[in-house]
């Protein structure tokens, strides 16, 4: 089976990291011939392959309303008419395209079946009416370019099927990436300055929904409730990514700008807890990462978070700076709770799939998909 792997959508944020993670696996396979399109960033993981026009490609799809309604995109139509694939697996959509053979695509579109999150409901007019525009382009996509979708969990794919009845819905949990499982191949290039004090790690991209800008009304709260507490919010981003004011805040953050896949192991166990105040998602890899790494997860109480960390989590309220501060301050305060937060989350880890079962999903799917058409020629 010719498989053609597309990844020519993604530009940033968690779906790098699965992209990440599966092409790696992939690239040790024979099982069927695998061609992949890469990204330009998704390319800089992998300094090592070299474009060639032949089994491995670099090209970033630009979205435009003409594609999202026909389908078609020049240079991947030109790139599957030359290997002519049996199946196409785009990691995540929306693609902007519909190639001839099957497609399977993987969805990640939390906001359009979390309509309840605050992220949704405190949205101004003007994104609200954009979202509701695009929910129904991504969604006509998501229906007419592919023959099988994949989520990372069951409530999420319990959603989608409500949004899209007539499609087949298949769910592959998230994981850590592989590289945690190899110390050899951390980079430990990035170094968090001496600290006594509790250190507490975001790493992410600076979406909207990561409501990051919840931590200076946090740090002002904890800095006058427990001055003398001592605390840090380090950053995986440059200071000109987020608008945190100059004052008030000095001391209690650090950024490190973008970090790879390798040098994030160091920053967990040079971190007291993962923090991640988030508003909306389908699955966060920095989870899965926090657990196996031995650091207790601080997180919002949302039903994604609750799927995915069960027990093995303490949840706050993500609107409520207070709730936030004083869900930090217990944790910090209390060495058992943190112990039984690691313990849990070291037990809650056996309930995801690996990087290789991960992937051998995947192609499971996939060779079903391929299958099932067969038999109805």
């Amino acid at each position: 089976m010719k498989v053609l792997i597309n990844c020519s959508t993604l530009k940033k944020g968690g779906v790098l990291q699965v992209a990440h993670s599966f092409v790696g696996e992939l690239l040790n396979r024979t099982d069927h011939e695998y061609y992949i399109v890469f990204s330009s960033l998704l390319k800089k993981d992998f300094p090592e392959l070299q474009e060639d026009n032949q089994r491995f490609f670099v090209y970033d799809i630009k979205p435009t309303i003409v594609k999202a309604i026909t389908g078609r995109d020049k240079r991947l139509d030109e790139i599957a008419d030359r290997i002519k694939p049996d199946i196409v697996f785009s990691l995540f959509g929306p693609t902007y395209w519909h190639p001839k053979s099957l497609h399977v695509c993987g969805y990640a579109k939390a906001s359009y079946f979390y309509p309840d999150s605050p992220f949704i409901q405190n949205m101004p007019i003007g994104r609200k009416l954009k979202l509701m525009f695009l929910k129904q382009l991504h969604l006509y996509d998501f229906k007419r370019f592919n023959d099988a979708l994949i989520t990372e969990t069951e409530d999420a794919s319990r959603r989608l099927s409500g949004l899209l009845p007539a499609k087949n819905i298949y769910t592959v949990s998230n994981t850590y990436n592989q590289i945690f499982n190899s110390p050899e191949k951390w980079d430990r290039s990035v170094k968090l300055p001496d600290f006594i004090g509790v250190t507490l790690l975001s790493i992410t991209a600076n979406y909207r929904h990561k409501n990051l800008k919840v931590i200076p009304a946090v740090i002002s709260y904890l800095k006058v409730k427990y001055p003398d507490f001592k605390f840090r919010f380090v950053l995986t981003l440059n200071k000109g990514d987020i608008n945190f004011p100059d004052t008030g805040i000095n001391g209690h953050v650090l950024y490190l700008g973008r970090v790879d896949i390798y040098q994030c192991p160091p920053l967990y166990e040079n971190s007291d807890f993962m923090f991640m105040p988030t508003l909306l998602e389908c699955f966060s890899a920095t989870y899965p990462e926090a657990m196996k790494m031995g650091v207790p997860v601080l997180t919002s109480d949302m039903p994604f978070a609750r799927t995915v960390c069960g027990d093995a989590a303490i949840y706050f309220d993500p609107m409520s700076p207070e709730n936030i501060a004083e869900s930090i301050y217990k944790l910090a305060s209390n060495n058992k709770l943190r112990s039984e937060i690691t313990e849990k989350g070291t037990m809650r880890l056996q309930t995801f799939n690996d990087a290789k079962s991960r992937t051998q999903k995947y192609i499971e799917i996939l060779e079903k998909t391929y299958k099932a058409s067969r038999g109805a020629q």
